[in-house]
């Protein structure tokens, strides 16, 4: 299968492209050859096995389980909550992080996200990385021409954990680690 797309590939490239088509082919492969020089250098991976491959040394090295960065996470959102609506009571706390942040080892009463947890982490990452400033141009683009309202459409997505983590993130109320590995753990990944 893949030597008939190289074939296709190949035909279309050699006889078939105009020279409009043939710059963008041209632009693509440069592009391309960039990728995986850096993926070279980070020992040829990719970005999904790198992260999965992090993710399993961050939690082997700091021996977190999947439950305690819950608990974890539990904890962070309800000192969010403390501390911008202090008029909260504790029975409402708890019912607000029963509801958004449930407990270790709880079930929600919701179904799962219709989004797989994979495409959330990607879009999780692509969020934050535009709204810090550290997206590249070409990737911007490709985001603005997929939709003019990316950002609205990956924000209303998120589960509201995952909301809670961006924005700590985004604010530099939490590091990358943290949020790293709280976005994860809360993505079941």
């Amino acid at each position: 299968m893949a030597r008939r797309e190289l074939e296709f590939v190949l035909d279309y490239i050699l006889n078939k492209a105009d020279q409009a088509e043939f710059d963008v082919i041209s632009k693509a492969c440069q592009r391309r050859g960039r990728d995986l020089k850096a993926f070279e250098s980070l020992g040829g991976e990719g970005p999904g096995a790198m992260a999965r491959r992090m993710a399993s040394e961050l939690e082997q090295g700091v021996g977190a389980t999947m439950e305690s960065v819950r608990g974890t996470v539990r904890g962070f959102v309800a000192d969010i909550v403390r501390k911008n609506a202090p008029e909260v009571s504790e029975e409402q706390l708890a019912t607000l992080l029963d509801e958004y942040a449930p407990a270790p080892g709880a079930k929600k009463a919701e179904g799962p996200s219709p989004v797989p947890p994979e495409a959330l982490l990607g879009m999780a990452r692509s969020f934050v990385e535009y709204s810090r400033g550290a997206m590249p141009p070409s990737r911007q683009r490709e985001l603005w021409e997929s939709s003019a309202r990316w950002q609205d459409e990956y924000w209303a997505a998120f589960p509201a954990e995952v909301k809670a983590l961006v924005k700590a993130y985004i604010e530099d109320r939490i590091d990358a680690n943290t949020f790293g590995s709280a976005l994860l753990s809360v993505l079941g990944i």
